[in-house]
């Protein structure tokens, strides 16, 4: 057998052939696998260190909401007066549609953006589910949960006697306003399902 001959015999056996194989399956894989690096990774160059002085922050963790006494908050009657204060401000105001001028100090700002105090008071197109006629007397109030964060109710709302429109139960959702301790603003308001309009 020539050399020639023997080479070709080499390059045609099976075992030749799967070492073939598994060198370029390998090589395939390598080049896959820097094309996905590249493209990943993107072409930008730029310094991704810190400044001097740079102090990762992680979001302030939300803790159970604590009343002026120390008390762990579980039930409505627990929140602070002026928290339920100003539920019953928004409620009787902005949900009413009555003095909403009224309801501008209990409203977060996340509500009223695009607003002035005076385009507000116009009632003209409000982000807030309105239940005319409602009754502040027989409001119900149950709470969901309140922390650091968040406050969370669920709120039934019924009208006043002779008021056609039937009870509504809707969840309201307060922040706290700047950071200011027990003083907290509406920035949810949806009903559970859409209230049917007033038959007079």
């Amino acid at each position: 057998m020539t050399p020639m001959e023997s080479v070709a015999a080499r390059l045609n056996s099976p075992r030749f052939q799967r070492y073939m194989l598994w060198v370029g399956v390998a090589v395939f894989a390598i080049g896959a696998a820097v094309l996905v690096f590249t493209l990943v990774g993107g072409s930008d160059t730029n310094n991704t260190k810190p400044d001097k002085g740079f102090h990762a922050q992680l979001p302030a963790k939300a803790t159970p909401l604590k009343n002026a006494d120390g008390t762990t908050i579980k039930t409505y009657a627990q929140l602070d007066p002026q928290i339920r204060s100003d539920i019953k401000t928004f409620i009787s105001t902005a949900v009413a549609r009555r003095h909403l001028s009224d309801s501008w100090a209990v409203i977060a700002p996340t509500m009223k953006t695009g607003y002035t105090r005076a385009s507000w008071s116009k009632g003209d197109a409000l982000p807030v589910v309105p239940y005319p006629g409602v009754d502040p007397e027989r409001v119900q109030y149950f709470l969901d949960y309140a922390s650091t964060k968040e406050i969370l109710l669920e709120v039934g709302v019924s009208g006043k006697p002779g008021i056609s429109t039937r009870p509504v139960t809707f969840q309201l959702g307060l922040v706290p306003a700047g950071g200011r301790a027990h003083h907290w603003q509406v920035d949810y308001w949806m009903p559970r399902w859409t209230p049917p309009v007033p038959q007079n």
